[in-house]
């Protein structure tokens, strides 16, 4: 990995305008509603029971915010994409029953390896087939193109996220005593 880690920081290094790889996942599909206002500034203890919608929530609004940023960064030479890194035996949901047993056996089996995940990531930042890519949502391993889930697809939907993204992190910025 050392070697590959390397390659791709002299890569993007060399680019007048490096990639934005944004990482999402297919649990965006789980996502049955989305409030942007709401889900960003959800406080909620973490649950076994909500984790998952959660997930999902926070995984659409990845691919959202970078088919937003997309339009935004359109001709300016900067390729903005998301992908999906597949299955990943990273430790994410540890406090579900049996994930630690579920791991172990995916481990020996030999699914679940994160580099595959990480191998998406550097081919959308360094190939130059995805150089002029805006807005793309590509799968691990093939980097077939995917749809964001229909629920955030819409145009409308994308720049309300990034409207009240926009907002929240002005009222972050904003001195405490002004």
């Amino acid at each position: 990995m050392p070697r590959r880690s390397s390659t791709c920081k002299t890569f993007v290094r060399a680019r007048e305008r490096p990639p934005i790889v944004t990482v999402a996942s297919r649990a965006s599909l789980r996502a049955r509603t989305i409030d942007p206002w709401l889900d960003l500034t959800d406080t909620a203890d973490f649950t076994r029971v909500g984790s998952s919608p959660r997930y999902g929530r926070s995984k659409l609004m990845d691919i959202m915010f970078t088919q937003e940023l997309g339009r935004r960064l359109q001709g300016t030479g900067v390729a903005v994409t998301c992908c999906c890194p597949g299955f990943n035996a990273t430790g994410l949901g540890r406090e579900l029953p049996l994930a630690g047993a579920l791991e172990r056996a995916l481990t020996a089996l030999g699914i679940g390896n994160p580099q595959h995940g990480a191998d998406i990531i550097v081919k959308l930042a360094t190939d130059p087939e995805f150089a002029d890519s805006t807005g793309g949502y590509f799968a691990a391993r093939t980097a077939k193109p995917l749809q964001c889930p229909e629920i955030g697809r819409g145009e409308a939907a994308q720049r309300a996220l990034w409207e009240a993204t926009a907002e929240l992190v002005h009222d972050i910025r904003r001195p405490y005593n002004a």
